[in-house]
């Protein structure tokens, strides 16, 4: 059974970024006071487009394909004010997480998401790169099992939905992230330290 990314959770893995760039070079930008930080009529089109069906036939069968959909969404609709391709990788490894795969992320991945922004990437590239970028494997296969019986021994209790509930939090995303605020620091650093040895 699909475990679902829902508007609270969509909502709830931008907050968590916009916690984790806060005071870095690139923050998260809010809309207050002059508009919300995200609209809620497309944060629900991003949530429920890849589970689009026609005369009751479900368009996007596979976990893959739903991955791709829901990343294509998030990027292209711009539900959030800022942040909404970081809000889309994150997204993508939770809901693969919880899907039966492991999301991979390649150091190229904010390269791929600015051009899955600029309309240069399609569902079909979007879909060969998570396929790419993601594996299946027994463990994957029996964490998805654990996550849909809420029995996973690495996981959080959470109200996030109104319910609670038992989640299992994949930190392959979050890893990718503090790597890359971690090279932009030590980027200005180096910029900082060439620029005072040119002044003196």
């Amino acid at each position: 059974m699909e475990i679902l990314i829902n508007k609270e959770w969509l909502k709830a893995l931008h907050d968590v970024l916009v916690h984790i760039y806060q005071g870095t070079a690139d923050p998260i930008s809010s809309g207050l006071p002059l508009v919300h930080d995200y609209d809620e009529s497309l944060i629900s089109v991003c949530v429920e487009r890849h589970n689009t069906e026609v005369y009751n036939k479900t368009l996007y069968p596979h976990i893959l394909q739903k991955a791709a959909v829901l990343m294509h969404s998030i990027i292209s609709f711009h539900p959030f004010v800022d942040g909404n391709k970081r809000t889309a990788l994150l997204a993508i490894d939770f809901y693969l997480c919880w899907n039966g795969y492991d999301f991979i992320i390649p150091n190229d991945a904010d390269e791929f998401t600015i051009s899955v922004a600029k309309g240069e990437k399609n569902l079909n590239n979007i879909l060969r790169w998570l396929e790419h970028n993601s594996k299946r494997t027994a463990y994957t296969v029996v964490r998805h099992w654990l996550c849909e019986h809420g029995l996973d021994v690495f996981s959080l209790s959470t109200l996030i939905d109104g319910t609670p509930r038992t989640v299992y939090v994949p930190y392959h995303a979050l890893i990718f992230f503090r790597e890359k605020i971690i090279a932009a620091q030590q980027r200005k650093s180096k910029e900082r330290k060439k620029s005072s040895k040119r002044i003196s």
